[in-house]
């Protein structure tokens, strides 16, 4: 079984971590599909709805935050942005996410087929552009798995305006570990790869039409194996 640090997450509500959305007025909230995770069904609120947690949750965004206090108060947080994709980081969350705004981003397809291992782990990594550099957060995701175990990398352009890259893509420094054939937008945007041995792997993020002043960002993956 793989160990799970404190996770990092697309901003979401989830009754399972006791989210609560409130609005100044009546308002119909929507539930879609994750544009990033197709399988999962995620909140979509707008502009100035309240995201509550309740009390112990402490979310901490990695990157860029839709709330008008920036890192949320009082585990709350005051949607003040249009639209946009956000990961925040939370050690009673599991893998929820939620997208602000009406205009749904699209931009990654799955058809990844893998025989999966005995233990599963996705973690997300935020990727978006900080004032005209790519930037990545966490730079290092780190797996503990046995031999023969599935671990999963999860990407997400967060952000919205200025600092979303809608045309992001992550290339590994040598040979890739991943199943998957190209990571990016319009591709798949996760690498899932069975554990066979004690490694760290580095890849660059960037625009691939050079965006965010033709700039990129390094990161690594870091297996060590039980």
């Amino acid at each position: 079984m793989l160990r799970r640090e404190t996770k990092l997450l697309i901003l979401t509500l989830s009754l399972g971590i006791g989210a609560v959305l409130q609005s100044a007025c009546t308002n119909t909230i929507r539930v879609i599909p994750s544009p990033d995770q197709p399988d999962k069904l995620i909140l979509n609120p707008q502009q100035n709805d309240v995201i509550q947690w309740q009390a112990g949750v402490n979310p901490s965004f990695l990157g860029p935050t839709p709330c008008a206090s920036g890192q949320p108060q009082d585990n709350q947080c005051k949607v003040n942005q249009t639209g946009g994709k956000y990961l925040y980081s939370c050690p009673k969350c599991k893998d929820p996410e939620v997208v602000v705004g009406s205009d749904i981003p699209l931009s990654v397809t799955h058809t990844l087929a893998i025989s999966a291992g005995a233990a599963t782990a996705s973690q997300p990594v935020s990727v978006w552009c900080n004032n005209n550099q790519v930037a990545l957060a966490p730079p290092e995701v780190d797996y503990t798995p046995k031999s023969g175990d599935t671990v999963q990398t999860l990407w997400v352009n967060t952000g919205n305006g200025n600092s979303f890259i809608a045309d992001w893509v992550v290339n590994f420094n040598g040979t890739s570990p991943c199943i998957e054939s190209q990571i990016g937008a319009g591709h798949d945007n996760t690498c899932t790869f069975n554990a066979s041995t004690t490694a760290t792997y580095t890849y660059v993020a960037k625009s691939a039409g050079g965006g965010c002043n033709q700039t990129n960002a390094v990161g690594t993956i870091k297996v060590t194996l039980q």
